[in-house]
């Protein structure tokens, strides 16, 4: 016999009176190792930047994982496709460490290039072009004007490709830096994200702590070719 439905089995949803609210729990369990792990509710001024110093010091002595990601067995060194490489002896698991896709722009408005001051680690308070890591899924020229845009607050189109550099100096990766050039479309210089000062430099008057050397080197470039105004 086939169940009929009545209007009594008209499912309805209540909005609540009160939402519950969520908060990061102190102590994390792992079902699957059965681990405790203790997190401190909340961290200093002073505290964080001891964390980023200790952080970036651990990234420089040692860039290499210790463990495989796929099964935490711990990874040996053996040689493939004429490297050395850290693979793991139980399930084969191989450590690749292939350098990490950027992208920045050089924007020159009325003969000055525009600058943003880093608000973060590593390199805190240097200056750099507007650039930064190439999200998954994401093309290098829509991270470049998405970078600007989040850094500067500068609305831009792209009007060709400069140069592409690779850097050794960031210790949390080896970096491919793909630089194009724009010119701006709108907007007010407004530092954002990890930026915290947006500035316009002539040329003789760019910063000596430019905090990357593909940066440095890129504005050498351009300014070595860029065509008298």
């Amino acid at each position: 016999m086939g169940y009929r439905k009545s209007s009594q089995d008209k499912l309805t949803i209540k909005k609540p009176k009160t939402r519950r609210t969520w908060s990061i729990s102190p102590v994390t369990r792992v079902k699957e190792s059965g681990k405790v792990y203790k997190r401190k509710a909340k961290f200093s001024k002073k505290e964080e930047e001891q964390e980023d110093d200790l952080y970036f010091k651990y990234l420089r002595k040692d860039e290499d994982f210790r463990y495989c990601p796929r099964c935490s067995a711990e990874l040996i060194k053996k040689r493939i496709d004429h490297n050395l490489r850290k693979v793991c002896p139980v399930c084969g698991f191989v450590l690749y460490r292939n350098p990490t896709p950027a992208a920045g722009v050089i924007i020159e408005k009325e003969g000055q290039i525009v600058l943003v001051r880093r608000k973060y680690n590593p390199y805190k308070g240097d200056w750099c072009l507007p650039a930064g890591f190439i999200e998954y899924g994401e093309s290098p020229e829509h991270c470049a004007v998405r970078e600007v845009k989040e850094e500067t607050n500068l609305e831009i189109k792209l009007t060709g490709l400069f140069r592409v550099y690779s850097g050794s100096d960031d210790p949390r990766t080896r970096a491919i830096l793909i630089v194009y050039l724009g010119e701006i479309v709108s907007g007010e210089p407004l530092p954002g994200d990890d930026a915290s000062e947006v500035k316009f430099f002539p040329a003789k008057s760019i910063p000596q702590n430019i905090a990357f050397q593909s940066h440095r080197q890129a504005l050498k470039d351009y300014f070595s070719t860029r065509r008298p105004a």
